[in-house]
């Protein structure tokens, strides 16, 4: 994984990063987004606008205990926008921080002064020229990748975490493991494009492996930096990296920018040729460091911290802490500069007739459909479809047309299913009936709408399953009023509130069996009486064969008697 990305349990297709994302670098792949590291600047604004906290982000704590572990010295380079978060505790982190092992531990400020003059140089230019601090890697990003035109602008000097890890290998020794503990996102990529930072954690990082390890700040003593800034502890917020300049009346326009919709709509403008002789100060984040994406998410107000971070630079100057009197013979050894250059990643363009089809499948066939609505996360539905061309997103996240699609489905399955519909609200009035149920019941779904399900059917089954919340489904019931039975499920739908009625109309069916079972009757009656009449008969016939049996008896007994008379006599 790069330094960020999405969780896939998570990633709820919801589009968030998408429409938060300045730079349209998050794509979604297969129903899960994906930051594009080419394109992503680090700012930090979809991790904020995810609602599933769906962020994950590469921690290196794993590494830096390894290299505690090791013989090599560790040192911690820590931004001024610690004190904060730390507030009334700030005093403590040196100790705390060597409680995690670290042998070292210096402020990143205690090195700013040689940046902030060769920033008070450029001010002070009469070339007509704007100039861009280069404090803010998600600033620095920006321009390399989407304003390449102005990476000329940008001030050639290396950001205070860079220059201070490359004094602090001069001091310490190259070998030196230099850990950035910062507020910032971004600084996570600056560690792996310069090779003086070793590793960088944020200070959310930094809160867990404290309480990984049990130190409690409340409990434990204070100690100094081993090196600290004179007073440039104010960089955090807005406009500290230039007050001093400004107090000394440059030559050119101070400007402070901060959030990253400012900063791009400022490119814009110097874009059109609008600011001249002008040194503009840009923060990617609102409120400037204090409020930085890699910051603790406490309930803390970015006026509170920046308070704390006041209240600390005040107690901080007055206390006697350890200054290095040759800090400046050592920064002249080591080199400031650090060059910008264009990063841009050029879209790939489709035909008319490749982009036509595009819009086509998005259910964009003329003018009218194209809402550029933005619920994508693109501007214009066009964007949205050169986005679909490059890959980098799908042709089903147009919500608008999803919905249609969904709709335009459901509204088919309402209208042409022969099953009977209804809609009926918690106080059991109908919300809307199928066309099945509006011939069912001869009313139109208009007039029947707000009416009291009781004119048509048993309300009581249906309050008892508002009641329950349990469904009834395939119960017959016979409607005495039109003569007609039915079979009915009622489902209570939680969400909506509301009940669904589906019911199909078996009168036909049920006065063709009862037909059916008339005639088995009929037949089976009939059939009795050929019986009884097959029996009369029968009785008949015996009672007739019987009289002439016993006739015929009489008579051959008789024959037979004369018989053997006349045989006796001879």
């Amino acid at each position: 994984m790069w330094v960020m990305g999405f969780s896939k349990v998570n990633c709820k297709n919801c589009y968030a990063c998408l429409r938060a994302c300045p730079v349209h670098a998050i794509r979604v792949k297969n129903d899960q987004a994906q930051i594009m590291k080419d394109r992503c600047i680090v700012c930090g604004r979809c991790f904020r606008a995810c609602p599933q906290n769906a962020k994950l982000i590469r921690s290196e704590i794993d590494m830096v205990k390894h290299y505690i572990s090791g013989r090599k010295k560790v040192v911690a380079s820590i931004a001024p926008s610690f004190a904060s978060i730390f507030g009334k505790y700030s005093n403590k982190i040196p100790k705390a921080l060597r409680l995690l092992g670290f042998d070292y531990v210096e402020e990143t400020a205690s090195i700013v002064d040689p940046i902030i003059n060769e920033y008070e140089t450029y001010a002070n230019l009469d070339d007509d020229k704007t100039y861009i601090t280069s404090f803010c890697p998600s600033v620095n990003k920006l321009i390399e990748k989407y304003y390449k035109d102005f990476t000329d602008n940008i001030i050639p000097v290396a950001s205070p975490a860079i220059f201070h890890a490359r004094v602090l290998k001069n001091i310490y020794g190259k070998e030196t493991k230099v850990i950035f503990i910062g507020p910032c996102l971004a600084k996570k990529t600056d560690g792996h494009d310069d090779e003086s930072i070793d590793i960088v954690l944020t200070f959310e990082e930094l809160q867990n492996w404290l309480k990984e390890k049990n130190i409690d700040l409340e409990t434990i003593g204070e100690e100094p930096f081993d090196y600290v800034s004179k007073e440039k502890r104010l960089l955090p917020i807005i406009g500290g990296p230039t007050k001093h300049i400004e107090e000394n009346n440059p030559k050119k326009s101070i400007i402070q920018v901060d959030g990253i919709d400012d900063c791009i709509k400022i490119l814009d403008e110097l874009k059109k040729g609008k600011l001249k002789n002008s040194l503009i100060d840009m923060n990617s984040c609102r409120h400037s460091c204090v409020n930085g994406s890699g910051m603790p998410h406490d309930n803390i107000t970015c006026y509170e911290r920046k308070e704390n971070l006041k209240q600390y630079a005040k107690r901080a100057n007055k206390e006697k802490n350890q200054y290095n009197p040759k800090i400046n013979d050592i920064i002249s050894q080591v080199s400031i500069k650090k060059n910008f250059v264009s990063k841009e990643i050029l879209l790939k363009q489709p035909t008319e007739e490749e982009l036509r089809e595009i819009m086509k499948s998005m259910g964009k066939h003329d003018k009218n459909d194209e809402l550029n609505c933005g619920s994508c996360g693109y501007h214009t539905c066009k964007e949205k479809a050169i986005a679909v061309y490059n890959d980098m997103a799908e042709v089903n996240m147009c919500l608008p047309f999803m919905r249609e699609r969904a709709e335009n489905l459901t509204n088919i399955i309402f209208d042409m299913t022969p099953n009977m519909i209804a809609i009926i609200n918690k106080n059991l009035e109908i919300v809307q009936l199928n066309p099945a149920a509006e011939k069912f019941f001869d009313i139109t779904n208009k007039k029947a709408t707000g009416l009291p399900i009781l004119m048509f059917l048993d309300e009581n089954k249906f309050e008892n399953i508002k009641k329950s919340k349990v469904n009834t489904y395939k119960e017959k019931v016979v409607l005495e009023y039109n003569q007609s039975t039915i079979i009915q499920s009622i489902i209570w739908l939680e969400k909506n509130q509301v009940m669904l009625w589906i019911a199909d109309d078996i009168t036909k069916d049920e006065k063709l069996q009862q037909s059916i079972q008339n005639m088995k009757i009929d037949a089976i009656n009939m059939a009795q009486k050929v019986i009884n009449k097959q029996m009369t008969v029968a009785q008949e016939i015996a009672s007739l064969l019987g009289e002439t049996t016993a006739e015929t008896k009489v008579t051959l007994t008789q024959l037979k008697n004369l018989i053997q008379e006349d045989n006796s006599k001879k």
